[in-house]
């Protein structure tokens, strides 16, 4: 018994359809994705931004533990900075000039492989192979 040729190419039809083949109309590129959050220029996310009263609320990153707190009633300049040098939020400065970023931390007590096993010397069994 053979199928009728309607039924090959529905068939056919609902498998390329199962393993979604893209076709002309699936070729459009998504969207490109912002590049700075609202108020700041495209070329520099960081700041300085500018929000005015009607502008959805600053991004800090979770408003609830981490809210801007300022005047909400007139505009503002302000920046992203480092966690724990903003004046209004711990990631955002209000003003002209944000701070400086924090120093570079200490460097590493031990370097690599073998600086690990120069300086653990009978414990270099602690060292990491890498």
């Amino acid at each position: 018994m053979t199928l009728p040729k309607c039924a090959v190419a529905i068939a056919a039809g609902g498998l390329l359809a199962f393993f979604a083949i893209p076709g002309p109309a699936s070729a459009k590129p998504p969207a490109p994705a912002p590049a700075s959050w609202p108020g700041c220029p495209p070329d520099s996310p960081e700041g300085p931004c500018r929000w005015c009263p009607g502008d959805p609320p600053v991004q800090t990153g979770n408003h609830v533990t981490n809210p801007v707190v300022w005047d909400e009633t007139v505009c503002h300049t302000y920046w992203y900075v480092y966690f724990g040098q903003g004046n209004v939020a711990q990631n955002i400065f209000e003003g002209e000039t944000p701070p400086p970023p924090p120093p570079p931390g200490p460097p590493p007590l031990i370097g690599d492989y073998q600086d690990c096993l120069q300086k653990l010397g009978p414990l270099s069994v602690l060292c990491p192979k890498g």
